[in-house]
């Protein structure tokens, strides 16, 4: 799959955001608790995207570009909850081990499927617009990302504490989840495996 501009499938799970607006706004729609949950969840939004723009603007080879930005994931997204999520009904059957293995291997693969492809959004900004109460979802931290001679489009940020501090779970990118489009991927390629876990670990350790 390739990345191109909005509406396209590269555009929808573009990673890449700045700014703290609207955290004020947000604490006088939300109780104090919600409150803390927006302002957490658009300082960990403004947190990854200037890294991610530091990388990006940093001259890297298109392999260190890959390995930064699989660190990346690591650090800001919540890979097992975002793991489970993918894979569905068979995370449930996997050992602790198999559920290790495929994060570690899911993790990679989307690190490679982007990573090298982020290098045209060098010249990206982004507004946030608000956050807001997503329920048992978490906090929606709303964003519009422009570049250079073309139109913004919306991308919002499901920002999640379940593991117990702020984390990326989710984008929605002009109204597509990342998630319900890497589940059916997923899904894909398991189902290539023959429903097979571990060979489907394999695959994608192989660069599939």
């Amino acid at each position: 799959m390739t990345i191109s501009d909005p509406p396209s499938a590269l555009s929808r799970r573009f990673l890449l955001a700045t700014g703290l607006a609207a955290v004020l706004n947000a604490s006088v729609f939300l109780g104090p608790a919600r409150a803390d949950a927006s302002a957490r969840a658009q300082d960990l939004v403004a947190a990854l995207s200037q890294e991610m723009m530091a990388l990006l603007r940093g001259g890297r080879s298109d392999a260190q570009l890959v390995a930064d930005f699989e660190r990346i994931l690591s650090r800001y997204g919540d890979m097992q909850i975002v793991a489970a999520s993918v894979l569905g009904p068979p995370w449930r059957g996997a050992s602790s081990a198999q559920k290790q293995a495929f994060t570690t291997a899911f993790q990679g693969y989307l690190a490679r499927k982007y990573g090298k492809q982020f290098r045209d959004y060098d010249d990206a900004s982004v507004a946030i617009r608000r956050a807001r109460d997503g329920g048992k979802s978490g906090v929606l931290v709303e964003t519009a990302i422009t570049r250079t001679g073309r139109q913004p489009f919306a991308v919002e940020w499901q920002v999640s504490e379940r593991s117990g501090a702020p984390r990326v779970v989710n984008l929605i990118i002009e109204g597509v989840s990342l998630l319900t489009n890497e589940r059916a991927e997923v899904g894909a390629l398991l189902e290539a495996s023959g429903g097979n876990v571990d060979r489907l670990i394999s695959t994608m350790n192989a660069g599939t």
